[in-house]
């Protein structure tokens, strides 16, 4: 069975939790946003450390607040989807066992002297764990990988985007110092070892 249809038939048995589900799917968008948003903050400050006035500040101390807030806050929503998508699995695993267990009860007694009841339970026991993993991996991580995938990859494919990011450019910034600064010790070590 394809991937997507899977996922498409096991998002449907969500039913009245269907609400929920969309609330999540939004949330681990915008945490799925927050994984671009961060290295921004993050270049800034390096940018302000490195001494280049960005936005008019000379400070770092405004652009390491808004880091660490960033942060937290997104700390706190991913704990949040984690918790909601937890209890919205373990809901609907409960209620399909039941509404499984339901239907096995109406069978005809026909049924249930032709078949074994100890693999109608392995069924519904292993059917459910199943259901209850895919919900449950989809609202916290899975989501949120695809669409930085989705993101993230035309953005690789596509250098100059790269090129305007300012962490890269400060990663390169600071790769070049690094650089300049191993040779000036090279430099400065072979002086000394000249004058022994």
């Amino acid at each position: 069975m394809p991937i997507l249809r899977l996922y498409t038939r096991v998002l449907e048995l969500l039913g009245k939790e269907a609400r929920l589900g969309w609330l999540l799917a939004v949330a681990n968008l915008l945490l799925a946003a927050s994984q671009f948003a961060e290295p921004v903050l993050f270049g800034r400050i390096v940018d302000v450390l490195s001494g280049k006035t960005v936005a008019g500040s000379s400070s770092a101390w405004p652009f390491l607040i808004a880091w660490v807030a960033f942060g937290l806050f997104t700390i706190l929503c991913s704990a949040l989807v984690a918790l909601q998508a937890d209890r919205l699995s373990h809901r609907q695993r409960q209620a399909v066992l039941t509404d499984y267990f339901e239907h096995i009860l109406q069978l005809p007694l026909t049924f249930h002297s032709g078949t074994h009841s100890g693999r109608l339970m392995k069924v519904m026991l292993n059917g459910t764990d199943a259901l209850w993993r895919l919900w449950l991996g989809f609202f916290r991580e899975h989501f949120a990988a695809i669409l930085s995938v989705v993101v993230l990859l035309p953005a690789v494919a596509l250098p100059e985007l790269a090129a305007r990011d300012p962490a890269v450019r400060a990663l390169h910034r600071l790769h070049r110092t690094d650089d300049l600064r191993g040779a000036q010790d090279l430099r400065h070590a072979d002086g000394g070892r000249g004058a022994i």
